[in-house]
């Protein structure tokens, strides 16, 4: 069994730059003053922010030690398990793209730009755009953390990687949703205040505000 005091030393560490990178690099303030240098750069930021996001996780998921086998279901459990990981995946895609998926992943700025020459008019988006609360985000301000983590959670193969995976980036995702809803509350104001106040961030009541 690996020591999580030891053993996990180095891919904490990773991770906790992976973490301050994409939490600096996703701010208001960050990307304002780097556009206000660079204009042109608002078209391909999105795309190589998710980049850069990426290689760093894959260097992190490259440094974990050795994984052992926790526990492992069988049966009826396994499929009933992995059923609901593929369910909870389903969902994680759809609250993706309720945020209009090809702005999120930096695609459509790119191609406005290659075929109307057009930068994009909120920092490293086509425009402002909208408060997207309905669907998904009618019950939870972050639903992509939300699925994301009981799509690990529902693993029926629990490894120790995976559990130290389960723990740091549900830490990740609940400090990581305070600083990102100030980004929010400055794009969208009192709107956004409002909906904090009636949506949980993460976990739906049980009987929901209209």
């Amino acid at each position: 069994m690996p020591d999580f005091f030891s053993d996990y030393v180095i891919p904490t560490a990773i991770f906790l730059a992976f973490a301050l990178m994409h939490s600096i690099t996703a701010s208001h303030a960050f990307k304002t003053k780097l556009f206000e240098l660079s204009p042109k750069f608002k078209v391909w930021y999105r795309v190589l922010y998710n980049l850069i996001s990426i290689l760093l996780i894959a260097f992190w998921w490259i440094t974990l030690p050795q994984d052992q086998i926790l526990y492992q279901l069988s049966g009826l459990l396994f499929f009933l398990f992995l059923t609901l990981q593929l369910f909870f995946v389903y969902l994680f895609l759809k609250s993706i793209f309720a945020q209009n998926g090809m702005v999120f992943l930096g695609i459509k700025q790119i191609l406005l730009n290659l075929r109307e020459g057009q930068l994009p008019k909120y920092l490293d988006e086509p425009r402002r755009g909208k408060l997207v609360t309905s669907g998904l985000y009618r019950y939870m301000r972050h639903p992509m953390y939300t699925f994301a983590m009981l799509v690990l959670i529902c693993s029926p193969i629990m490894t120790s990687n995976l559990l130290y995976s389960i723990i740091i980036f549900g830490l990740y995702f609940w400090i990581g949703s305070y600083f990102e809803e100030k980004n929010l509350i400055k794009r969208f104001g009192e709107s956004y205040v409002q909906y904090q106040k009636n949506v949980p961030r993460f976990i739906p009541r049980l009987r929901i505000q209209k």
